[in-house]
């Protein structure tokens, strides 16, 4: 009788085992993860609400005497420009929030006016900063993803 050492009998499922795992290895190198897909989603999501709350601030400014919404809390629209979003639209999604942002410097007079996304995932403002259209200004601090609308100097 022959005696086969132990590697040799079962070298054929060590070929199999190392031909599965290179596999794996690639797929996961190549594919994205599943919450990379999500982050993007939620990426193009925000940036259609961006999109929408711009568009009904800037109706509201129009029909307003050219006097924008007062500041409102995250997640919550200004009550004025509640009739200019579209039906459906809300300020608080589950993975994001928006934020209507008015600051002013009452010594210069300088107004910054913005819609910010604040998100639960931290690498979503960079996602949506990837994916903003080009000649969107923005600016981008910490998790939040702010939309300028108007800035001003002066009174």
């Amino acid at each position: 009788m022959v005696q086969v050492s132990w590697l040799e009998l079962h070298a054929s499922r060590f070929r199999w085992a190392t031909g599965i795992a290179i596999v794996l290895i690639v797929i996961r190198l190549v594919a994205p993860r599943p919450d990379g897909w999500r982050r993007w989603n939620d990426a193009t999501a925000a940036l259609q609400d961006v999109e929408s709350a711009r568009t009904a601030a800037l109706i509201y400014y129009q029909a307003a005497s050219r006097e924008w919404p007062a500041p409102g809390r995250l997640g919550q629209a200004p009550p004025g420009m509640l009739p200019y979003l579209p039906g459906g639209m809300s300020f608080g999604r589950s993975r994001y929030h928006l934020a209507w942002e008015y600051a002013a410097d009452s010594a210069s007079g300088a107004r910054v006016i913005g819609i910010s996304v604040v998100g639960n995932d931290p690498r979503l403002a960079l996602a949506i900063a990837q994916r903003a259209p080009a000649g969107m200004a923005f600016v981008v601090s910490g998790g939040r993803f702010t939309a300028l609308i108007a800035s001003a100097i002066g009174r």
